[in-house]
């Protein structure tokens, strides 16, 4: 027998008994097997868990295809409420760099990070093997605002000048400078 075929017959019998499965207390013995075969998805709190979830991806630092990718809902919907409640993101930083002089700092380009730190671009294309020159240290991959230790340095694309991170809400949002 399938699940739906079990179910189906656990649903008559409350019905019988009740003459409406909304009408079944919850400690209902056919209603609790029900619950085994398929446990309760909580949707009174789906419509808020939803939003909460939005807005923790963004204030840790996820990117709006991320967030839409790890919300278990619509994508459209996802995007609607977003665009709706004007939700702010945060950078999500491409390299992480560490200076000899043991500051580590969070960067979308590395062209913008030797200009704001060298205060001149060098003339090599190659930003990469210039900084490595000079003794830095170059991670590429993608850093989340969360996983930023206190104390490092970050650097969005609107800034000019790194600045250091301080707590979970210390982010500098393009519209606050």
């Amino acid at each position: 027998m399938t699940n739906y075929q079990k179910i189906l017959m656990l649903v008559n019998s409350i019905e019988s008994k009740y003459g409406s499965i909304v009408n079944c207390p919850e400690d209902d013995p056919d209603y609790l097997r029900i619950r085994e075969i398929y446990p309760s998805t909580g949707h009174g709190k789906s419509v808020d868990d939803f939003k909460d979830q939005i807005y923790r991806l963004a204030h840790e630092g996820f990117a709006a295809v991320e967030v839409v990718r790890l919300v278990s809902a619509n994508d459209g919907a996802v995007y609607d409420y977003i665009r709706k409640h004007r939700i702010k993101f945060k950078t999500v930083f491409k390299y992480r760099i560490a200076a000899p002089s043991g500051e580590i700092y969070y960067v979308r380009s590395l062209g913008q990070f030797v200009k704001s730190v060298f205060k001149y671009p060098p003339s090599q294309s190659n930003k990469s093997k210039w900084l490595k020159a000079r003794g830095y240290s170059i991670s590429q991959g993608d850093y989340h605002w969360k996983f930023i230790r206190n104390g490092s340095y970050y650097l969005p694309p609107y800034l000019d000048k790194p600045v250091i991170k301080q707590g979970i809400n210390s982010y500098i949002y393009e519209e606050d400078c």
